[in-house]
């Protein structure tokens, strides 16, 4: 059994005994994912910032090594004014040094500097000798020593400052760094904003699903602009929710039926007893009080025989004929129906028109059942046409399926009941019932067809549409 246990802190509850944490996915987006952003911009910064300054590094230590190879091998004295211009040309100081005079030959720093500092001995036989830190002058340089062609006693010192190096070495770290903390001040709003973008999106389906859960079918969220796995999935749940609604408008529809035929089953046995004791009277009046012709009693036939009619459609619903079906012609059908409601019209004073080919019209089916969704489609267009108007009856087909159509010039069915035209109890008529048109959508679904309506130039337009006989026969060899 499930149940829930509440605790101290309020993100953790128990489930079935196990334990859960209850975190918002926005923070399961947000915060590995900025951690992620930060360790990977910081990561990118400082290996950019620690390349650049190796190479910063790498490039002094070859100027270095080219400012000795192109002096050591030069034909030119070494003199002041060309000391100063390489000076000023590559940033670093540059010292001859007479190691058997001991003595400065000629250089390029101050002389207070060099008064009273001896340079180390380097020995330069064969390679040039790595570079290392002195301290002249209270200014820490990094020292490269090279030779001089022709003059063996004279050495070639170059000097760059610690200042030098330092600051170049800033020049070229800053930029990825400052890179690196735009960025991440950028992506970190950025990345927030999303996150909670994508959290809200969830949560509104999250009490969209809820409320579906509830049993409140048919609402729909708006869908986002944009075409992502969220907006899909908020598309199937808007699906699935007029799904729902529809298969609960089915199931209501279902047991409303069900709950009409059971109630209509009892008082239609019992009526159709009395119709049948009203046909036996009207035949013995006849027999005893013979006459040629009584049209009083050919009213009361015929409005036994309506009523009969009705009765039958009424037994309809709801109930399942475990009868093979035949062959009917459907002209047949609307003979009979024109001759159970002309009383009907010329009482009321509608005027019916009946379009009938010569060539039979046959489907597959239930005589009774057909003639009972005719009759109430018909009686459904006389009532709504009223004193004065029209009603039209007519069979169309192709190869394929069967349509009876029937019309009227009346006002239509109301707007508040155009959605549910064809369920039980929904009627317009303050003394209906509401059922007729229901008889006629359950006779057209057993038959596998559909019933339909609409208004087509100023008349109201119903269309039983049923297969054909050529696609009857095919269904059945399938």
């Amino acid at each position: 059994m499930a149940f829930f246990e509440a605790t101290r802190s309020p993100a953790v509850f128990f489930f079935d005994g196990v334990r859960f944490v209850k975190l918002p996915i926005r923070d399961q987006i947000l915060w590995p994912l900025i951690g992620l952003l930060l360790v990977a911009v910081a990561a990118n910064a400082i290996f950019s910032a620690w390349w650049m300054s190796n190479r910063n590094l790498r490039a002094l230590d070859a100027r270095q090594r080219q400012i000795i190879g192109v002096l050591e091998e030069s034909s030119f004295p070494l003199v002041t004014n060309v000391l100063e211009k390489l000076r000023r040309l590559t940033g670093d100081e540059l010292v001859v040094w007479d190691s058997v005079e001991r003595r400065i030959v000629v250089g390029t720093l101050p002389i207070k500097e060099l008064s009273g500092h001896e340079f180390h001995e380097e020995s330069v036989a064969g390679q040039e000798s790595e570079p290392r830190k002195q301290t002249i002058g209270g200014t820490t340089y990094l020292v490269r020593v090279g030779r001089i062609r022709g003059s063996p006693s004279q050495k070639l010192y170059v000097l760059t400052s610690d200042d030098s190096i330092r600051k170049t070495s800033r020049d070229v770290i800053w930029p990825p760094l400052a890179v690196g903390a735009v960025t991440i001040l950028l992506s970190i709003p950025l990345t927030i904003f999303l996150a909670s973008s994508w959290a809200r999106r969830i949560h509104s389906l999250e009490r969209h699903v809820e409320t579906i859960a509830h049993g409140d079918f048919g609402l729909e969220l708006p869908v986002a602009p944009i075409d992502d796995e969220l907006t899909r999935l908020v598309q199937s749940i808007n699906s699935m929710s007029r799904q729902l609604l529809a298969m609960r408008e089915q199931l209501i529809q279902g047991e409303r039926t069900r709950l009409v035929a059971q109630l209509t089953a009892g008082f239609a046995h019992q009526l159709r007893n009395g119709i049948a004791g009203a046909k036996l009277a009207i035949q013995l009046h006849e027999s005893r009080c013979p006459q040629e012709s009584d049209t009083s009693l050919n009213v009361a036939r015929n409005q036994l025989s309506l009523v009969e009619e009705e009765v039958q459609g009424l037994l309809s619903l709801g109930k399942s004929d475990i009868r093979p079906p035949s062959q009917i012609d459907l002209v047949q059908i609307v003979k009979t129906v024109q001759g159970l409601v002309s009383l009907s019209c010329e009482h009321k004073g509608v005027e019916l028109n009946v379009a009938l080919a010569e060539k039979p019209f046959l489907v597959m089916g239930f005589s009774d059942g057909l003639r009972a969704a005719c009759l109430n489609l018909t009686l459904n267009a006389i009532d709504a046409a009223g004193s004065g108007g029209h009603v039209w009856l007519n069979l169309q087909s192709d190869d394929l399926q069967t349509m009876l159509v029937v019309e009227d010039d009346g006002p239509g069915p109301p707007n508040e009941l155009a959605a549910s035209l064809f369920e039980s109890f929904v009627t317009s008529k303050p003394e209906g019932i509401g059922l007729g048109l229901t008889v006629a959508a359950t006779v057209a679904r057993s038959h596998h067809g559909s019933l339909t309506w609409k208004r087509v130039h100023e008349r109201t337009r119903f269309e039983l549409t049923l297969p054909g006989t050529a696609a009857s026969d095919e269904g059945q060899r399938q």
